[in-house]
């Protein structure tokens, strides 16, 4: 067993890597604890913890099987009785921290709303009459063979969720990404044969669980914010006021869009990315074609990674060499991170 492990996926095979040790050398490359044969195109890989089998979505249908690819059981992602439009994106699971319960996030399709539900939401078609809803699910399933424990419909219209268990064995944390402008975040366990499912009030993208448990993140147009849970009561939180960019040499820059985790109980790793300005010419050289062609190619991409403090959303200061500006790293949460390029194999670091 172990706390934390990463699924990466080459073609048909998808590579766990476990870590239960501190890392020995920063940069060192590192091999895979397990390997699985998956169908090809499979996506939301999932790993037990126990390393014995892989979870995987292919075909509209979610695969559990073992190491040498022999499907164990199968559940369909979506039924005859689903009519509607779906969204882009695709479902998530994740093994629970004792590999006997399989969370599932699957989508459902936008679907009419009918008259008759309440006097506010018959105004509310009267406004618009091509009002719809979405209809995705969390379910539970039993990880031995795929029997559905659980479910409930989250009432959301997502492109995709993060599927957090969380380490106390019984809650998950479920975020669900509605688009540009946020999703819904959720927090459900098994109860009494069925979920208790809370709703928190917070719309934004949930991005990742403390080591502990005890905070979770939640990212949007404003910046950072720590919650802790069970509660979701707001702790605290940095925007992009807290690094050092001026505004005026970007045509954007976003904060956390494509990273943000906790490097370890205290620390953060977030991106700051964006489009930088690119410079007006100056009159005398407005006539001079050549040389402003040879600006055209330059490279506008903006991409930082750095180390934030949580309790005080200080900003430590980027991450050291290719991985304050690398756009591909996995933060493991025991103060390490990996970087990954291409097929070549993952190396992990640390401060």
């Amino acid at each position: 067993m172990t706390d934390r492990i990463v699924t990466l996926t080459y073609g048909a095979e998808a590579y766990a890597y476990a870590f239960t040790e501190r890392a020995a050398e920063s940069g060192a490359p590192v091999r895979h604890t397990a390997r699985f044969s998956t169908r090809d195109g499979a996506t939301g890989h999932a790993v037990s913890p126990a390393l014995d089998r892989v979870a995987y979505a292919a075909g509209g249908e979610l695969v559990c099987a073992d190491r040498d690819g022999t499907e164990l059981w199968r559940y369909p992602l979506r039924t005859g009785d689903q009519d509607g439009t779906y969204l882009s994106g695709g479902p998530s699971c994740a093994f629970s921290p004792d590999g006997r319960t399989l969370w599932l996030y699957r989508q459902g399709p936008m679907v009419p709303v009918p008259r008759g539900e309440s006097p506010e939401m018959d105004r509310r078609l009267d406004r618009n009459p091509h009002l719809k809803r979405g209809t995705d699910r969390l379910l539970a399933l039993d990880a031995a063979d795929g029997t559905v424990l659980a479910e409930a419909v989250l009432g959301s219209s997502g492109h995709g969720a993060l599927v957090r268990p969380h380490p106390d064995g019984e809650h998950v944390l479920v975020g669900v990404m509605e688009g540009q402008d946020g999703g819904r975040n959720f927090r459900a366990r098994l109860e009494d044969g069925g979920l208790d499912l809370h709703t928190y009030g917070t719309y934004g993208y949930l991005d990742d669980l403390s080591p502990s448990g005890r905070v979770f993140l939640v990212g949007d147009e404003s910046g950072i914010t720590l919650h802790s849970f069970p509660d979701g009561e707001e702790l605290g939180g940095f925007g992009l006021d807290a690094f050092d960019h001026d505004g005026d040499d970007f045509e954007t820059l976003f904060l956390g869009m494509h990273l943000a985790a906790f490097l370890d109980e205290d620390r953060v790793v977030v991106s700051v990315h964006g489009e930088r300005a690119v410079p007006e010419p100056e009159e005398d050289d407005e006539d001079e074609d050549d040389e402003d062609d040879e600006d055209d190619g330059q490279d506008l991409d903006f991409r930082e990674n750095h180390v934030v403090e949580a309790a005080t959303g200080r900003v430590l200061g980027p991450l050291p060499g290719q991985s304050r500006h690398h756009e591909r790293l996995v933060v493991i949460g025991d103060g390490s991170w990996l970087s990954i390029d291409g097929a070549e194999r993952p190396r992990r670091h640390t401060l």
